[in-house]
């Protein structure tokens, strides 16, 4: 399975020494033409923890259990595919890749490993098999590649009042309980991405940053909802693009901070069930 782990980074960008947070690509073919869900992140969600299984098993399960954030987000399959209604067609005869995010570098370790030990078997994605044909990390068309730390992102966020985003699969939020929120309100992307930056780093931010949440506002967005549907139930949310702006009343210390948030949304995801499939997030140029 695994045949490029050497870190690298879009551009001319440095490697940081010690990475914590890693996007990498996932390149493979389907072996035969079969239908998928559309909304299949739990599938590639079930053969994450299969790969990182066959490294550690004890980790499989604690990543698995319980409703703790989790240091690592799953796409669907990218690429060339016959949609119908809520269903895929995959053939032979076309690439696909799958996008894996990891906010610890143990899992990400582990995951390397797994892949090392899984070989040349093939993988199943809701029961079609597909030959890996490699992990991938160096830079791919627009599917970002890179290694950071969170100490690197703190070292260069800027001070832009202006952060847009591009919401790839459908993002929606808790509310009351509910995943039933399909609006980005700035308080909720912002605080989805605190409330994970907060659990799993081990550089703390300003604990009252969340309170400058609703200085910021949105000022311009594409959205549209959609449906996805898991099977026995479904969800709604929304993808596209929102540019959201700094209240000048916010210092730029706090604003500083805050581009580091937006710079970490594309490791961590925005929102809901971003192990599965929703949420893939990339901040804009």
């Amino acid at each position: 399975m695994l045949k490029n782990t050497k870190p690298q980074t879009p551009g001319t960008k440095q490697i940081t020494s010690n990475p914590e947070l890693f996007s990498i690509v996932v390149s493979l073919n389907p072996l035969q033409t079969g239908v998928i869900p559309q909304a299949h992140g739990y599938h590639v969600y079930a053969l994450f923890l299969n790969i990182i299984r066959t490294s550690d098993s004890t980790l499989a399960e604690k990543l698995h259990a319980g409703d703790q954030v989790k240091p690592f987000t799953v796409s669907t399959l990218s690429g060339k595919m016959y949609r119908n209604k809520a269903q895929l067609t995959v053939s032979p005869d076309t690439n696909l890749s799958l996008r894996l995010t990891f906010l610890d570098s143990g899992v990400f370790s582990h995951f390397i490993d797994g892949a090392m030990r899984w070989g040349d078997k093939p993988v199943e994605i809701a029961g079609v098999p597909f030959l890996v044909k490699e992990v991938v990390t160096s830079p791919r068309d627009e599917i970002p590649i890179s290694f950071e730390s969170f100490q690197g992102i703190l070292d260069m966020a800027d001070n832009s009042r202006q952060i847009d985003f591009e919401f790839i699969t459908p993002t929606v939020f808790r509310s009351g309980g509910k995943r039933n929120n399909i609006f980005p309100e700035p308080t909720m992307v912002f605080g989805s991405y605190w409330n994970k930056w907060q659990a799993l780093s081990s550089v703390s931010l300003d604990n009252n940053l969340n309170s400058y949440f609703d200085k910021i506002s949105i000022t311009r967005y594409r959205l549209e909802s959609k449906i996805w549907d898991f099977g026995s139930y479904q969800e709604v949310g929304f993808t596209g693009v929102c540019r959201f702006e700094i209240d000048k009343s916010v210092n730029d210390d706090k604003v500083v901070l805050i581009n580091a948030l937006g710079d970490f949304a594309q490791y961590c995801g925005t929102g809901a069930k971003t192990t599965m499939g929703m949420g893939q997030t990339l901040r804009s140029e």
